[in-house]
């Protein structure tokens, strides 16, 4: 493989979920090794040893974030419904619409919604409530199972469609059949379109909390200089890591072969600190930004917190206890903890890049607070048992603003109220996070990334594949 090979493989792993060893076995076949100093060249070359497993037939671990396939199959169909109303009208069709994205599927339903004489907003996507039905002898049924396809809404009111003077007014020749059947397939498009749009806000949440920025930088940045492009990689690759089964701390990202990495980065004469600081906010990274990249940069990230606020005020339980994060049935706790993990880890971002243009004047005014994950009943029974005890943070979460209203300008929170509610839950509001930028000055020993199943490690990636099928794991048997 060339250079030019490895990096766009690399900048291809921004958006994907590789190992850190599988990163490292391509950061040698670059020629890392001459970059770093004798006990971090022999770390690197010890992990890309160790990556020859990595991604095996037996894993049982995917290299890919999940990702909705896009609407293919329900906007073939529409648009073959919708040719006799073009035709019928005698209205050129609208351009094909990508699948894929939401925005251009809303594109074209602005055009054929109207063809159809269905006018009014949509109704928000509403889960169908489930009804139990008995049959004979008093046997009891469950009913039409959640999920997407029970979902009712999202779509315009089906009464507003034309009557038969109308429709033979505005579409005359076309048979009430075939108007009927455009109809159902334009509303069942607009409602899956709906579905679409949360799903990709839930993969962007998803992707920030796991790897922050990195999936907004663009080829030509990433490559412009290897070593840049080394510790981006890396650093990505621990950064979306699995979390592992535990009442105590996860790993943290920072590893010693990461600072090494970071170092050979800073350090080189086509360094990128622009690609840097989309995934490490650190002072030293920020100082190397001009005022206009610090600048702009600073607008990045508060546009993506504004994103995820608007997925936390979607997602939140308004009838919750919020002093007791724990996850109860029916919470919707992979789209909560996503969200919130993305917003801490941009709102930290955020506080570097105002501390690094000497902005922290503007925090006094409005400063919205850290927003807690919610915590497996079974993690929480553990640590409880164990003798934990509620982390303080959640004493402070339950007084302040919502940070989403905050955030989107519907509360106010000043910097003053933080430090108050802080003392009287008797915690330090600058060390912890709350008032300053939370720093990791710990550095994790250089170690390969474990095969898990539900965060615990397993012996036999191919037992632990096989029995996932099965659906072992997931509670079904």
């Amino acid at each position: 493989m060339t250079t030019a090979d490895i990096l766009a493989e690399l900048h291809g792993g921004l958006r994907a979920r590789p190992t850190p060893q599988l990163v490292a076995a391509r950061l040698v076949m670059l020629g890392a090794t001459g970059w770093l100093d004798a006990r971090p060249a022999r770390e690197l070359r010890h992990l890309a040893v160790m990556s020859a497993g990595s991604f095996a037939p037996g894993s049982s671990m995917s290299g890919e974030w999940r990702r909705h396939p896009g609407l293919d199959r329900a906007y073939q169909a529409a648009a073959t419904a919708m040719v006799p109303v073009w035709t019928a009208a005698h209205t050129p069709a609208p351009a094909p619409a990508d699948p894929a994205d939401p925005g251009e599927l809303e594109r074209w339903l602005g055009q054929a919604l109207p063809a159809l004489g269905l006018t009014g907003p949509a109704d928000p996507v509403r889960r169908k409530m489930r009804r139990a039905g008995v049959r004979k002898y008093g046997q009891t049924w469950p009913g039409k199972p959640h999920g997407r396809r029970g979902d009712v809404g999202g779509h315009t009111d089906t009464r507003t469609r034309l009557d038969a003077a109308e429709r033979q007014d505005q579409l005359p020749g076309l048979r009430v059949r075939g108007y009927r059947k455009a109809v159902r397939a334009v509303l069942h498009l607009q409602q899956r379109t709906a579905v679409l749009a949360a799903e990709r806000d839930r993969e962007t949440v998803t992707a920030i909390g796991k790897s922050r920025l990195a999936y907004t930088i663009d080829r030509e940045t990433f490559t412009a200089c290897p070593r840049t492009a080394a510790f981006v990689a890396y650093y990505t690759a621990r950064l979306g890591m699995r979390t592992v089964f535990t009442a105590g701390q996860q790993a943290r990202p920072m590893d010693e072969l990461a600072e090494a990495l970071l170092r050979a980065a800073l350090d080189a004469p086509t360094g990128r600190p622009e690609a840097l600081a989309r995934v490490l906010t650190r002072p030293q990274v920020l100082d190397r930004l001009t005022d206009a990249q610090r600048g702009e940069l600073l607008g990045v990230y508060y546009e993506q917190m504004v994103a995820c606020a608007r997925t936390l005020r979607r997602t939140f339980d308004h009838h919750r206890d919020r002093g007791r994060m724990v996850v109860r049935p029916g919470d919707d706790s992979s789209t909560w903890n996503a969200a919130s993990r993305a917003f801490n880890q941009l709102r930290t971002g955020w506080l570097n890049l105002l501390t690094a243009m000497n902005l922290e004047h503007v925090l006094e005014k409005s400063l919205p607070g850290k927003v807690p994950a919610l915590m497996a009943a079974d993690v929480y029974r553990w640590h409880v048992s164990s003798g934990g005890r509620q982390h303080p943070d959640i004493g402070v979460w339950t007084m302040l603003p919502r940070p989403w209203d905050v955030v989107l300008g519907d509360a106010s929170c000043p910097a003053a109220t933080v430090r108050d509610w802080c003392e009287a839950a008797g915690i330090d509001p600058a060390s912890t996070g709350w008032t300053q930028p939370y720093r990791q000055d710990g550095v994790e020993p250089t170690s390969p990334a474990r095969d898990l199943v539900h965060g615990v490690t397993v012996t036999s990636p191919l037992l632990a594949g096989m029995m996932r099928g099965a659906g072992v794991f997931s509670g079904q048997h």
